[in-house]
């Protein structure tokens, strides 16, 4: 009989064991999935704001603070504005809804997401610098996956050094 107790108490340590190690495997699991799709929207929405600030003709951007955002006016002479929205009091638009969008023509809208809502974006900003008589602008975002608990996630930075052809105006 106590023999029997001694296996049966055995196998519930091994089973208890091998159930820990599988939840840590699957939250690790998690937590890379969330951690390169987020390292893909951050990339991706680099890639555009690298895109439409390297295409523009003209740049507005205060030098040398940071700025949640940055306006340009493209080849035909259109407005357009990137920005970080709803990351700081300044670029609040009331929608709880943290992302980098892209605004066109003279009514500042930002109806064009370069972010995706499972993206929070925790930091954000523009910075106009010069460097050996050339203009860049440090763009620098950082990020995790909405509704992921911070054990199974972790925040994404990333940030890019822009070379500017355009003329930038303060």
């Amino acid at each position: 009989m106590i023999e029997i107790l001694v296996v049966v108490g055995v196998f519930a340590v091994l089973a208890i064991l091998a159930t820990q190690s599988i939840s840590l495997s699957l939250k690790s699991t998690k937590k890379g999935d969330s951690v390169v799709n987020v390292k893909q929207e951050l990339d991706n929405a680099s890639e555009n704001v690298t895109r439409l600030l390297q295409t523009a003709n003209e740049i507005y951007c205060p030098e040398p603070s940071a700025t949640p955002s940055v306006g340009f006016r493209d080849h035909g002479g259109n407005r357009g504005d990137i920005a970080c929205l709803d990351t700081d009091p300044y670029h609040f638009v009331g929608s709880a809804d943290t992302r980098i969008a892209s605004s066109s023509g003279e009514s500042i809208r930002y109806n064009n997401r370069l972010t995706s809502p499972v993206v929070e974006i925790t930091s954000c900003s523009f910075t106009c610098v010069t460097q050996n008589s050339q203009k860049y602008i440090d763009f620098s975002v950082s990020a995790f996956a909405k509704g992921i608990s911070s054990a199974e996630g972790a925040s994404v930075t990333t940030s890019r050094n822009i070379l500017v052809k355009a003329a930038i105006r303060k």
